[in-house]
């Protein structure tokens, strides 16, 4: 297979997704998702899949469900819905995708974030099928971001200062804070940067900046529960959708 590996990644909203939701056009479902409305979140995994070689990757719309079109959905802890997951997974067709992501915030529900996590990667791993209609359960992983997805963002404190023009004081033990979003949003507003982007395309606009710059070994260093744990389920899973594509299975 010569094409990028394709990731149906699921998450929680804007700052992790950037314009590829949360409108869906019915006959965008299954396509590559254009990279100028991808969000932080696809920008950071790309990174980190080509630290291992990979040349590239792309990422998949999902297909909206008849109930949500028309309707603007607005994700957050719908996603770990085990019905809605089951029909989002499903409607997928197995040559659209070839992994399945699924990254969520702990906020401060860590202990029934994980049990629900766990909960939401099983259903996924029931309804990802292959051309024969058999489950796939060895091709998808999940991540929790302690205590949300800004933490992650804002672990390699010096770069996010020098891009955004603002001092921002150091931080210790990230994934205890309770603040990480509202003070990257607080550095987002003193910040000069990027001042032609209006609106709430400026906070997404920045975020996607800063996904490219940061350091990622910082970003594991400071987060080792929430990032590194999901870099390395990331990891083993790219590798395993890598060697099954190099050397795929004859069809039943």
């Amino acid at each position: 297979m010569n094409r990028p590996i394709r990731i149906g990644l699921i998450a929680e909203g804007e700052a992790e997704l950037g314009l590829s939701i949360p409108y869906i056009k019915p006959e965008d479902g299954g396509k590559v998702i254009e990279r100028k409305k991808e969000g932080a979140l696809h920008t950071l995994i790309r990174r980190e899949l080509k630290n291992i070689g990979l040349s590239d990757c792309d990422f998949v719309h999902r297909h909206p469900s008849l109930k949500e079109r028309g309707v603007k959905l607005r994700t957050g802890h719908s996603v770990l819905d085990r019905k809605y997951l089951a029909q989002l997974v499903i409607a997928w067709k197995p040559e659209e995708i070839d992994m399945i992501l699924i990254v969520v915030d702990a906020d401060d529900k860590l202990s029934q974030r994980q049990d629900n996590l766990e909960r939401a990667l099983s259903t996924i791993r029931d309804n990802h099928l292959d051309v024969n209609d058999q489950p796939i359960s060895d091709r998808s992983a999940e991540g929790l971001a302690i205590k949300n997805f800004e933490t992650w963002l804002l672990a390699d404190t010096q770069t996010v200062a020098t891009v955004l023009g603002v001092e921002i004081q150091p931080l210790e033990n990230l994934e205890n804070l309770d603040d990480t979003k509202e003070r990257l949003d607080k550095a987002i507003a003193e910040s000069t940067y990027l001042p032609e982007a209006s609106g709430n395309q400026r906070p997404l606009q920045i975020r996607w900046n800063l996904a490219n710059q940061i350091d990622l070994e910082t970003i594991k260093t400071c987060c080792p529960t929430g990032y590194a744990t999901f870099v390395q389920h990331l990891i083993a899973v790219a590798k395993r959708v890598r060697d099954v594509n190099t050397n795929p299975e004859p069809e039943r």
